[in-house]
C-alpha cells in the first residue's frame, strides 16, 4: 500500500513507514515568473517617483499567493500521480513522476478562464473525469480524452458539479455531487441548494439522481467492489443559535459595537498616517499574515482554531480542523447507512472496507474493525490518494 497526500503545496508519498517529500514544479515556476515580472516593474511601485505618482506599494509575491490542489490521484502505477492545481487563478492538470530527480511533471492542460476541479483517471488510463468551473457559479462534468488531448462536457444546466470519480464496481459509471444555483427575480445568483449525489453512464449518457436531501449536503461519493456507497454528509445552511447563545449575544452587543467603532477609526488612522492609536497597534494586513484562523476548505470557510478546540472535546485521539459534523458514512446496496468517522475532509476506501482519511491535521488509517493508526501529521492536508497492488 502506498499513500500520497498534500501538506499545503507539498506532496508527500508514504510507504512502509517511510515518507518522501515533493514540491510542485508548476507552482514554483509560476512564482518565479511572477517575481521576475514584479522586479521588472518595480520602478512603478518603488522609490521617490512612485511616491510622487501615488503608485508606491510593497508587493510580496509569495505572501499574496493563493494556490491549492483541486485533486490528487495515482495514475496507473505507484510511481506516477495525476493532479489538478489552481495557482492564483491559473488552473492546470498535470502528471508527476515520483522517481524522476528533475523535470518530473508532465503538462496536460491549463487555463486562466476555467478551473479544473478534479482529475480522476479511468481504469484503462486513457481518459480522466473532471469538473470544469466556467464562471464563479457553474461547473460541469467533463471527460478528457488523453489520446486526442480534448475534453467533452457531459452535463449542463445552472448548477455546480464536483467530486467526480469513476465507479469501482461499474467502470462505465461516474459518481459526482451537484448543487443547483438559486437566483433572484433579476437572475442574480443568491445561493446554492444542498448537494446531491448523481451518476453519469458513459455508455448511454444517462444521468441519475442517487441521493438527495433538502436539509443536508452529500459530497465526495465513492463506491467499493461490493457496491457500497461512501460519501460525506455536511449540514446545509447556517447553524441555529441556541437560547443561551442568543442571550450572550444580547449582553455583549454594546461591547461589540464599541469595539467595531474603535477598529473603524483606527483603520483610517493607520491608512493615512501609518500608525495606530497606540504603539502596540498593528497594521491590519500584518495581523492577517500572523494568524490565518479562517481557511477555505472544500469551498467552505472554516475557523481552524475553533474547530480544533471543538474536536478535542469529542476526545478524538487525532483531533483535526474539519468540523465534527462533516460525517463520512457508508450506505449498503440495501440502504443501511453507517457512520464511519466524523470530521473528515477527504478519504480513500481500502479493499478490506477500512478507509484512509484526513481531517486537516493528520492522515489516518481506520481499519474495518474501528482501529485507528496515524500515518502522518500535517500543517494542512486536504487531499489523500491510495494505491494498492
Amino acid at each position: 500500500m502506498k499513500i500520497v497526500y498534500n501538506d499545503g503545496l507539498k506532496i508527500i508519498a508514504a510507504e512502509n513507514g517511510k515518507t518522501t517529500e515533493y514540491g510542485c514544479d508548476f507552482h514554483a515556476k509560476y512564482i518565479e515568473a511572477a517575481k521576475k515580472a514584479e522586479k521588472s516593474a518595480e520602478w512603478k511601485t518603488q522609490g521617490d517617483g512612485a511616491r510622487f505618482m501615488g503608485t508606491r506599494k510593497n508587493v510580496d509575491v509569495e505572501k499574496a499567493d493563493v494556490s491549492y490542489y483541486n485533486s490528487l490521484n495515482f495514475f496507473g502505477s505507484p510511481d506516477k500521480i495525476l493532479f489538478s492545481i489552481t495557482v492564483n487563478g491559473l488552473s492546470g492538470v498535470l502528471t508527476k513522476d515520483l522517481t524522476a530527480e528533475k523535470d518530473s511533471e508532465g503538462h496536460i492542460i491549463h487555463s486562466r478562464e476555467h478551473i479544473f476541479n478534479g482529475a480522476e483517471p479511468s481504469v484503462d488510463g486513457r481518459s480522466f473525469v473532471t469538473c470544469i468551473k466556467e464562471d464563479y457559479v457553474n461547473a460541469h462534468l467533463a471527460v478528457y480524452n488523453l489520446d486526442t488531448d480534448d475534453y467533452m462536457l457531459v452535463t449542463d444546466g445552472d448548477s455546480c458539479d464536483t467530486d467526480a470519480v469513476y465507479s469501482v464496481k461499474k467502470p462505465n459509471r461516474i459518481y459526482f455531487s451537484s448543487k443547483g444555483a438559486g437566483r433572484d427575480d433579476h437572475g442574480e445568483f443568491v445561493k446554492y441548494s444542498p448537494s446531491s449525489i448523481l451518476s453519469y453512464d458513459t455508455e448511454n449518457g444517462d444521468v441519475q439522481e442517487i441521493m438527495t436531501d433538502g436539509k443536508m449536503s452529500f459530497v465526495k461519493p465513492k463506491d467499493d467492489k461490493d457496491g457500497n456507497l461512501y460519501y460525506i454528509i455536511k449540514p446545509y445552511g447556517e447553524k441555529k443559535r441556541g437560547f443561551w447563545g442568543t442571550i450572550l449575544d444580547i449582553i455583549l452587543l454594546p461591547w461589540r459595537l464599541l469595539k467595531a467603532i474603535y477598529n473603524f477609526f483606527e483603520f483610517f488612522t493607520i491608512a493615512f498616517t501609518g500608525k495606530g492609536f497606540t504603539e502596540k497597534s498593528d497594521n491590519p494586513a500584518k495581523s492577517r499574515d500572523k494568524s490565518q484562523k479562517e481557511l477555505f476548505i472544500e469551498d467552505n470557510l472554516v475557523n481552524a482554531d475553533q474547530e480544533y478546540k471543538k474536536n478535542l472535546r469529542h476526545k478524538d485521539n487525532y483531533a483535526g480542523i474539519a468540523p465534527w459534523d462533516w460525517k463520512l458514512v457508508k450506505r449498503t446496496p440495501e440502504g443501511t447507512v453507517t457512520t464511519i468517522k466524523n470530521g473528515v475532509i477527504d478519504y480513500c476506501v481500502l479493499p478490506d472496507g477500512g478507509v484512509v482519511y484526513t481531517n486537516g491535521k493528520h492522515v489516518i488509517k481506520l481499519s474495518a474493525d474501528g482501529k485507528s493508526e496515524k500515518i502522518a501529521d500535517t500543517a494542512l492536508c486536504t487531499k489523500v490518494a491510495l494505491y494498492v497492488d
